[in-house]
């Protein structure tokens, strides 16, 4: 995928992703409510999973290995599957909320390590991680309806922060780049 590309399809994300933000700011205080988070999560989870699956597929076509994306994908759509096909109680609803929303961070965290470059965005979605996995263990300890909305917060969050981490190490990138190629057309 060309890097024209990545970036069209990141503030096409981006779109999407703060759209989402919205509707679930706007709908929070229903999304919470036992049927409708089963079913608005299990959604999201099904969307990311494929998002993730897909993009993998267009960017390199890494083969399947645990740590790789497409991992992450197919267990967001096993997740996102339970979650709408099975009767389960609201309680086993904010676990499985909750780590997915570990498992999904703890893919972020080695993403800061390994793929982001510039600084700013490494400190922001670490921070973003670091909150996520916070309330995540507390949605497990105490699941429920207070500690669902908190992690609807932290959703709106995600969800407006997660393209644009990628596009600001992007934009962040592409302005070194140009600098270091003005660097060294000045030098010869």
């Amino acid at each position: 995928m060309s890097e024209k590309t990545k970036f069209r399809y990141l503030i096409i994300k981006q779109i999407i992703f703060t759209i989402l933000a919205v509707l679930v700011f706007i709908f929070r205080e229903t999304l919470v409510e036992e049927n409708v988070l089963k079913i608005a999560i299990g959604s999201l989870m099904i969307l990311y999973g494929v998002e993730e699956i897909l993009f993998e597929i267009l960017e390199d076509g890494k083969k399947f290995i645990h740590k790789s994306k497409t991992f992450l994908g197919l267990i967001e759509l096993g997740f996102g599957i339970i979650l709408l096909a099975s009767p389960i109680a609201y309680e086993h609803v904010c676990i499985i909320w909750a780590t997915w929303s570990i498992i999904r961070e703890s893919y972020e965290i080695r993403e800061i390590v390994t793929e982001l470059k510039a600084i700013v965005p490494c400190i922001i979605s670490g921070l973003e991680s670091v909150a996520v996995i916070v309330f995540s263990v507390m949605l497990i300890l105490e699941p429920g309806e207070h500690h669902a909305l908190i992690h609807m917060y932290l959703l709106i969050v995600e969800l407006v922060l997660s393209p644009l981490i990628v596009l600001l190490d992007e934009i962040i990138q592409a302005h070194k780049e140009k600098k270091n190629d003005a660097i060294e057309e000045k030098a010869e």
